[in-house]
């Protein structure tokens, strides 16, 4: 019980440490994006030229990157957050149920409170359709938010160890890929995508923490 009380505790630390530089990342990111544009446009414009000439060479890259995205969709993703916590409900995880749920909003209600105010254009030369303002990216941000809530839920449930990073794996390659597509389609800066991720690792540990979503670890089998 001793060993499990500390396991949680030290989980706990680890969380909010991650999630404290990632804030103050995202911060100083937000700062440079909104004061001085100037220092991140050299490097977003040329890797967005790239991504574009890239796009319009190879038509199956972009077929792939328009298929990847919408994975990214809240248009996809929320049933998917309702499924799990139904899930959960029924298998009476009520604080996993609970981290799902909270998660899931705040992320995105701060991601739309954070993109209305910056409001930083979105790059010329679209590959897709887009709409509204650009940092962060809504995707990105609904995609890394959601393998980040996996990871935290599932880790505990899975006992093999294999199996839990096969998990992390998954979804943490998937989340990315979403990411790539924004710039590769042209809808987003890099610094977008960037932007969303450090949001997601700044806000998700603590809510997690704060319900407890945390379970001390289960010995897992190699």
């Amino acid at each position: 019980m001793t060993l499990r009380l500390f396991e949680h505790r030290r989980a706990d630390r680890i969380a909010l440490m991650v999630a404290g530089l990632a804030a103050l990342a995202f911060v100083v990111l937000m700062l440079v994006v909104l004061s001085r544009p100037g220092m991140l446009q050299h490097l977003d414009t040329a890797v967005n030229g790239r991504a574009h000439r890239f796009g319009l060479q190879h038509p199956l890259w972009l077929s792939t990157m328009s298929a990847i995205t919408r994975t990214g969709s809240t248009t996809y993703l929320a049933p998917a957050a309702s499924v799990a916590c139904l899930a959960l409900l029924r298998w009476r995880e009520w604080r996993q149920a609970a981290f799902v749920a909270v998660a899931a909003l705040v992320t995105v209600g701060l991601r739309l409170l954070i993109v209305v105010n910056v409001a930083r254009p979105r790059p010329a030369g679209w590959l897709t359709s887009a709409s509204g303002w650009s940092f962060p990216s809504g995707h990105s941000t609904a995609a890394a938010a959601a393998a980040a809530i996996a990871v935290i839920v599932g880790w505990p449930l899975l006992r093999r160890r294999r199996d839990r990073l096969v998990l992390a794996g998954v979804t943490g390659a998937w989340a990315i890929a979403v990411g790539v597509s924004r710039v590769a389609l042209g809808v987003h800066w890099p610094s977008d995508v960037l932007g969303a991720w450090l949001l997601v690792a700044a806000v998700v540990p603590p809510i997690a923490v704060g319900v407890g979503a945390f379970p001390a670890r289960r010995d897992g089998k190699r």
